[in-house]
């Protein structure tokens, strides 16, 4: 077991904040988006610079540029691949494309089709078909972590995690890969999990910013609910930087 360490400070000098539903509120100055997306006659684009894409949906990747048409109606969803220079490389089809994440080095990218995960190697544009749910991430150098909720296994460098637990979310913090559930936040090292938090409540949120990791635990009573804000860089000391407490309408 591991040992908790909670320290209660000032809330009015942290500038990290709650919002009114509970979520991480991100403080940032707001930018102009260094892209456009136009509809007409029926058909998306996406305008960056001097380019004209295809799409609905942007992504800036280090090689290159990602393009998605993410839509609900009888057309399949696509996913464009393009060169620095603006040349289509590839297009991929899909009934549906859901949670379309990118590693950081735009090497491969990972969708939910409503039946499977969807993994593609961008440089050969080798395509693994995965069972899974929509709980997937990129962690460490591009490895494709992800969760198959008919095994209840979670699948990562060919190993597979028997739990019983259903991963809400997967995060690379420090070279630590954390598995956060409804109950329990933990570090998998080889194939165990390791406790590094229990929630008094349950999950709710979790964000990395400037290098501390910070997530909600949620508290429902009958009458009213709590979200308590927590950062932590070590998960030896615990720090309560804002809390809501809300009356159930």
């Amino acid at each position: 077991m591991f040992s908790l360490f909670l320290i209660l400070i000032s809330l009015s000098g942290i500038s990290q904040k709650l919002n009114r539903i509970g979520k991480i509120k991100i403080d940032k100055i707001p930018q102009m988006p260094d892209h456009e997306i136009e509809k007409t006659n029926g058909i998306f684009k996406v305008i960056k610079d001097s380019f004209v894409f295809e799409g609905n949906t942007y992504y800036d990747i280090p090689n290159g540029f990602i393009t998605s048409l993410e839509i609900v109606d009888k057309e399949k969803d696509y996913i464009k691949h393009y060169n620095s220079e603006g040349k289509l490389l590839a297009s991929i089809l899909s009934d549906r494309i859901i949670n379309l994440k990118i590693s950081e080095k735009g090497n491969n990218l990972v969708f939910y089709n409503t039946e499977n995960i969807i993994h593609v190697n961008l440089n050969n544009y080798h395509v693994d078909t995965l069972k899974g749910s929509f709980v997937y991430s990129f962690v460490g150098n591009e490895e494709l972590i992800y969760y198959n909720s008919e095994s209840k296994n979670i699948n990562y460098k060919g190993n597979q995690i028997s739990t019983e637990e259903y991963p809400n979310q997967f995060l690379d913090y420090k070279g630590k890969v954390l598995v956060i559930t409804k109950q329990n936040i933990y570090e998998l090292l080889g194939n165990s999990l390791f406790p590094k938090y229990e929630f008094r409540g349950k999950f709710f949120d979790a964000k990395i910013i400037d290098e501390e990791f910070y997530f909600v635990d949620k508290i429902e009573k009958r009458k009213s609910e709590s979200f308590s804000l927590y950062k932590t860089s070590d998960f030896s000391r615990f720090i309560l930087v804002d809390r809501i407490d809300e009356l159930n309408r």
